[in-house]
């Protein structure tokens, strides 16, 4: 193990748990005056602890890890109070996008020469909800009326090269995608995945201009002209050439995969890209791609393989709700839910940076789903060095971590992995030992 690179990890810890600023952001977002038993530090880190290692059911279970974390006797009245202010959520959520930001570690990666290895970010988009109190509907209107009249989603964009994730944003279930995507000048030298909620020609339009590129379901139903078409045998498809993808619709072949070269009229200019179709035997529906990656670089077998990497976003939602306890707790005030949902991903995130700190240090690839399940043996002396403030306790905490997470939290298939898992394209771990440890430059 580097021990200097240790040192770094420690004094990130450090940082990013700091008493003085985490008491600053609760005085800024006028959660609280007056520092008392208490203080926004305190609150912040015994929540963020609670949720990461240990299953919540209820209020009173934070309660009661607030005063084991912090050694005091504090009533549930007045614990109930603080998470009740309306700026609760205004500060829990700094504190997990303080989390999010400055705990990402660049921990996957190409060899130099091999496809994708030239995009600085891949970036992946895509939402998750959950139903929250009933009593909340007008709050968070669900898209659901009668079923779950009030309901939440959780924008996020995740970045596959640090394996976690870059923004979230809370808004009602009601809210479109759309207004949450990349900005496109952040896309530049960078690669989007998205579902199909998220095509928009004028986005992508802005993306390509900017540099970037991208990889988007597609929504059945568009009627682009078609320009070129080849099945997935590389034979021209002549006979769908030069007109509108509904008029040749029926004649898709179906046994194999299709490309097309479509072209839709903007207002400015006409935008051409690449289009791919695949028949789905049990929905018995076409499935549709668009990207504007190169055709001489990007095969259409790896476009689909590609895809499959927005999986990755999908293992992040159900970490949250698994082993982060982001789900809906029994209360009517919107603070507190909205509070107790930035504490969950605030909890994930550490959880996520404990994985990798251990691979980059320890260097062995690791299993984020095992390390979420087996935090709870490591957080409590690592949480302990950070409240008391003890540098030398808390840097034998974490090197104990990374002993005790390497041995027990790695990836069970490697291996396998390179086969069918997300390593296919040559998506590899990577090792810190001989540089410097690399926190990821925001996307």
């Amino acid at each position: 193990m580097d021990h200097r690179q240790l040192s770094m990890v420690a004094d990130k810890f450090q940082w990013v748990f700091s008493a003085s600023l985490l008491n600053a952001c609760g005085t800024d977002a006028k959660f609280c005056r007056r520092m008392r038993t208490i203080t926004p530090f305190r609150l912040g880190l015994a929540l963020t602890a609670t949720c990461a290692s240990q299953r919540v059911e209820t209020l009173a279970d934070f309660h009661r890890g607030f005063n084991a974390v912090c050694d005091t006797t504090i009533t549930y009245k007045a614990f109930y109070n603080q998470l009740a202010k309306a700026r609760f959520a205004t500060f829990m959520g700094t504190m997990a996008s303080r989390l999010i930001g400055e705990m990402t570690l660049k921990v996957l990666g190409f060899a130099k020469g091999r496809a994708f290895a030239e995009f600085r970010h891949i970036v992946i988009q895509d939402g998750s909800s959950f139903a929250i109190h009933d009593a909340l509907r007008e709050v968070f209107p669900g898209r659901f009326k009668v079923v779950k009249p009030a309901a939440v989603e959780l924008h996020t964009t995740m970045d596959l090269l640090c394996d976690a994730p870059t923004t979230v944003v809370l808004t009602p279930d009601t809210a479109s995608e759309q207004p949450f995507l990349p900005e496109p000048a952040a896309l530049r030298d960078s690669l989007l995945l998205a579902d199909r909620g998220s095509l928009d020609l004028h986005y992508m339009d802005r993306v390509q201009e900017a540099g970037g590129f991208f990889l988007i379901r597609a929504k059945a139903g568009m009627n682009p002209q078609v320009v070129e078409a080849w099945r997935e045998d590389g034979k021209r498809l002549r006979s769908l050439r030069n007109k509108p993808l509904k008029v040749i619709h029926t004649k898709l072949p179906k046994r194999q995969r299709v490309e097309l070269v479509v072209e839709w009229q903007l207002e400015a200019h006409p935008l051409r890209r690449r289009l791919l179709i695949s028949w789905n035997r049990q929905t018995k529906e076409f499935c549709y791609v668009l990207t504007n990656l190169p055709a001489t670089r990007y095969r259409l077998d790896m476009i689909y393989r590609a895809y499959k990497w927005r999986w990755q976003v999908e293992l992040l939602f159900k970490e949250w709700k698994s082993y982060a306890n982001l789900h809906a707790f029994d209360t009517e005030n919107a603070a507190i839910v909205e509070g107790l949902i930035w504490t969950a991903i605030a909890a994930a995130a550490l959880k996520r940076f404990l994985a990798y700190m251990t691979q980059l240090l320890a260097e062995v690839p690791m299993s984020t789903r095992k390390v979420a399940m087996c935090a709870v043996h490591v957080l409590g002396d690592i949480v302990q060095a950070l409240q008391s403030g003890d540098v030398p306790r808390l840097y034998a905490a974490l090197e104990a971590a990374v002993t005790y997470l390497a041995c027990h939290a790695q990836r069970a298939h490697p291996k396998r992995d390179r086969h069918r898992g997300r390593s296919q394209l040559g998506l590899e771990p990577l090792f810190g030992s001989d540089d410097v440890i690399e926190f990821a430059e925001a996307a």
